[in-house]
């Protein structure tokens, strides 16, 4: 059996995985949807899970050391070899840890997806002020009574 410290640090940092996998998902949902008024909360949520995802690898990388768990170099780091832990643990750690890896490639895809929707955002944003900063050369505003009216830069339209 797999020794409890090192399974329950494998579990719980792949419950907090999907729990940041989820939050990518209902990101990308909001930046679909146009809710950009819900992207400030996500960006809250995220680094609150970004830096207990961080205590986690550390803690992980700490009993890894201790219980002599090797990973291949090469990606996707694969389990190699274990010294210091019995045969019978190899399963189910190999198992936690290939379920963990396969979270992570599909939190980094999500993330990834997300911060292209943004930067696409971010684009039509910028041409659409470009664009109307450079709009002929009249603009549409409104007086004070709401009345919309047409001005033309630089001059007045003369007297009467």
């Amino acid at each position: 059996m797999l020794p409890l410290p090192l399974l329950s640090l494998l579990q719980n940092e792949h419950a907090e995985l999907l729990g940041f996998i989820e939050l990518l998902e209902q990101e990308q949902k909001a930046l679909i949807d146009n809710a950009l008024s819900d992207l400030v909360e996500f960006a809250k949520q995220k680094t609150a899970r970004a830096q207990s995802l961080e205590s986690l690898a550390r803690e992980r990388k700490r009993l890894f050391d201790i219980n002599g768990v090797e990973l291949s170099p090469d990606p996707p780091h694969l389990l190699e070899r274990v010294r210091n832990l019995p045969e019978e643990a190899w399963p189910s750690l190999a198992s936690i840890w290939s379920e963990l890896i396969q979270a992570a490639r599909h939190a980094n895809a999500l993330n990834q997806t997300n911060g292209k929707l943004i930067e696409t955002r971010h684009q039509q944003n910028q041409q659409l002020m470009t664009l109307l900063q450079n709009s002929q050369s009249s603009t549409l505003s409104y007086d004070a009574y709401g009345q919309a009216k047409l001005s033309r830069p630089g001059g007045s339209l003369g007297k009467a």
